[in-house]
């Protein structure tokens, strides 16, 4: 029914009896994509398989390409004209025309380093004031050089980055590529020359093709394609040349760039013939069979997950003796969510059950049952483990742990599991954090999955190094006022973007400066910067230059209701940030920036879902329900005095103002009674 088989990806390309059936996907890949490509092309990396369905009609063979039509377009587009690349390669890089070859250096080696290196870690590049907000997670297999990998393997790389290079700089005419080729002046009829607008423009595609007729004219001359002489020559079988020697002088002063350009067609043409695509060809077919089929291949499905990885690598699948009850009931629970039976407790089952271990806390939110929620849950149990163990969150360090011997995983993960539960439990007993559990929220749904396993991992650390103290001792004491700093200081870092990279990396760094007592984690950020921060708001609608987005100002509203020691509403019922001048009436205003004005934190409070739905888009003075005016006054701090004046856009800055005497004393009275005590 089917056979699968290795091709070279340029016969692949160039196969005109491969035919796309009606019910082909549309071309979604973009330039970046495209450029991804290009990247595990030059590295050699696997490119993947496509799936054909074998027909047989009056005698004839025809193939249909089921799966794998971008990929196929892609490298046909590759192959036909190298500009492509580089015009793939300027929109993934974000070099511009007038960058200088050793800007487009540093560019390129440092968006490779980026994807192949950082894409499979927590990136907080996340701009929250773009509203965007992107957490990738993957553990893959373990790296035994510190060096990254693209400076120990590049000759695939530096290829493509000389392409890049040698076609920079584009203008209308032509290209870094074509341009040693321009011989309009002395030569007519060249084939590889379009006229626009009376223009002579050099078609690097059409080039190209004139570039492979030199090539096959040489071997059928027997002449060698390396000398200029022969170049002559051919032009002169395909062209009219006008000034013999205009040309000549031409050839003999450009002739290192024109054989640059010829051998690097030569270069991408031989990678593409010896670059293997798997095939898979189906044949003999009952249409529902092509329809099934079909299904299949486009439905995005799940993928292997990088826990899955793990999870088949034999130093991860040793059984653990002795099992504790709760250790095995937790595995119990996780294969079946999984879908599948287990047998014996191996030591992949641990990590992977850690936050169902630890039970629901205002760190870690809990996850869902989406596939990609489930991976996240069981990644953060590897990561909080190597954090704890190894002192770092890496691909690194968290295959080190299997290969860890002086780990004792049935007693040693038993200990860290009640370690973790007594910790949290401490936690709870702190006045600033009863407040913060009371709104039923979590660190990591208001700032980033990194940044809550950064506080989760440096607690307890130093919890661990004041000698694990439960109670309300001195110790203890001094641990509460750590979790305060630390939690203070990640808000701040958050709103004022500086999580940005590799959040891995900025946890493993934390990790250091927590190892070397450097006390920088635990010393408070200065009253002064959050003033500042407060009066930029005020008087901007910016933070650090950046407008103003819900996103980027709630854990800071939420930190500030906990800092003036307002609870969140006594029953479960979820809470949702309000703008309290309607976002309506900014719309149809023409207030300068009124898109950041109107998320200014001045202009936000909490309230209880039920109540911010019957409040809607409605002005304050409107409002006559009793209850609902007893939550604004609570939760917003606006009295019924107050409505009119709040009702009325003009007055936004009075309002901004007023607000901002709250809001002060909070970040500036009550953090520091708190930071005190």
């Amino acid at each position: 029914m089917y056979e699968i088989r290795p091709e070279t990806v340029k016969t692949f390309v160039l196969d005109k009896n491969i035919k796309l059936p009606r019910f082909q996907r549309k071309q979604t890949w973009d330039e970046k994509k495209n450029f991804q490509l290009c990247i595990s092309l030059f590295k050699e990396y696997p490119m993947g398989v496509t799936i054909l369905s074998v027909e047989e009609k009056d005698g004839k063979t025809i193939r249909w390409l089921l799966d794998g039509r971008q990929r196929k377009n892609a490298l046909l587009q590759m192959y036909e004209d190298p500009e492509n690349i580089y015009n793939w390669a300027r929109k993934f890089i974000g070099f511009k025309n007038n960058n200088q070859p050793s800007e487009i250096d540093e560019m390129f080696w440092n968006k490779i380093n980026e994807y192949i290196e950082y894409s499979d870690e927590d990136e907080d590049e996340d701009n929250h004031f773009a509203e965007s907000d992107s957490n990738e997670v993957d553990i893959s297999e373990g790296v035994e050089s510190n060096e990254p990998s693209y400076l120990r393997e590049k000759n695939g790389l530096d290829f493509l980055l000389e392409i890049i290079k040698i076609i920079h700089n584009k203008s209308k005419n032509n290209t870094g590529f074509t341009k040693p080729f321009d011989i309009c002046n002395c030569v007519k009829r060249l084939p590889y020359v379009d006229i626009s607008q009376g223009d002579d423009k050099l078609s690097s595609r059409k080039l190209k093709i004139f570039l492979d007729e030199y090539r096959n004219y040489c071997n059928v001359e027997d002449c060698d394609y390396e000398k200029s002489e022969s170049f002559y020559n051919f032009i002169d079988s395909r062209c009219q040349i006008e000034d013999k020697n205009k040309l000549l002088q031409h050839l003999s002063t450009k002739w290192e760039d024109i054989m640059t350009r010829i051998n690097l067609i030569e270069r991408i043409d031989n990678l593409l013939s010896n670059s293997k695509i798997g095939l898979i060809e189906v044949k003999n077919l009952a249409p529902a069979d092509s329809q099934k089929i079909f299904n299949i291949i486009n439905s995005e499905g799940e993928k292997l997950t990088a826990v899955e990885v793990l999870s088949a690598k034999p130093s991860w699948n040793i059984k653990i003796k002795n099992v504790a009850a709760e250790m095995q009931t937790a595995v119990n629970e996780l294969y079946k969510k999984i879908g599948t039976h287990n047998y014996d407790v191996v030591k992949w089952d641990l990590p992977a059950t850690l936050l169902r271990r630890i039970g629901s806390n205002f760190i870690i939110k809990d996850f869902g049952n989406e596939p990609k929620d489930f991976a996240k849950e069981i990644t953060y149990g590897f990561k909080l483990i190597a954090g704890i163990w190894k002192k770092g969150v890496k691909k690194e360090n968290i295959e080190s742990l299997s290969s860890d011997y002086g780990i004792n995983w049935a007693n040693d993960y038993e200990l860290l599991v009640n370690d973790l539960k007594n910790m949290y439990k401490l936690m709870c007993t702190f006045s600033y954090f009863r407040f913060f559990n009371s709104w039923h929220t979590t660190m990591m749904e208001l700032t980033s999955d990194s940044i809550a396993l950064d506080f989760f991992i440096l607690m307890y650390l130093d919890w661990q190094r004041k000698g694990k103290p439960i109670g309300n001792n001195t110790n203890a004491r001094n641990f509460g006022k750590n979790c305060l700093i630390l939690w203070d200081k990640l808000i701040y870092e958050y709103v004022t973007v500086q999580w940005r990279g590799s959040g891995d990396t900025k946890i493993a760094t934390n990790i250091a400066s927590l190892k070397n007592d450097t006390n920088e984690l635990f010393t408070p950020v200065p009253t002064e910067n959050w003033i500042r921060l407060l009066e930029e708001i005020e008087e901007k609608a910016k933070v650090f230059g950046n407008n103003l987005t819900v996103k980027a100002m709630k854990p800071m509203l939420y930190h500030f209701y906990c800092l003036k020691s307002i609870a969140g509403p006594d029953s479960m019922q979820a809470i949702e940030v309000d703008h309290i001048i309607p976002q309506s009436l900014f719309e149809n205003s023409s207030i300068p920036n009124k898109d950041s004005i109107v998320n200014s934190i001045f202009n936000l409070g909490l309230l209880p879902k039920n109540e911010n739905i019957s409040k809607g888009k409605k002005v304050l003075a409107v409002i006559t329900d009793l209850w609902l005016q007893n939550q604004i006054e609570k939760y917003e701090f606006v009295t019924k005095e107050q409505y009119y004046t709040y009702s009325d856009i003009v007055n936004y800055k009075r309002i901004f103002e007023e607000r901002m005497t709250i809001f002060k004393d909070a970040f500036d009275t009550k953090r520091t009674h708190l930071l005190n005590n």
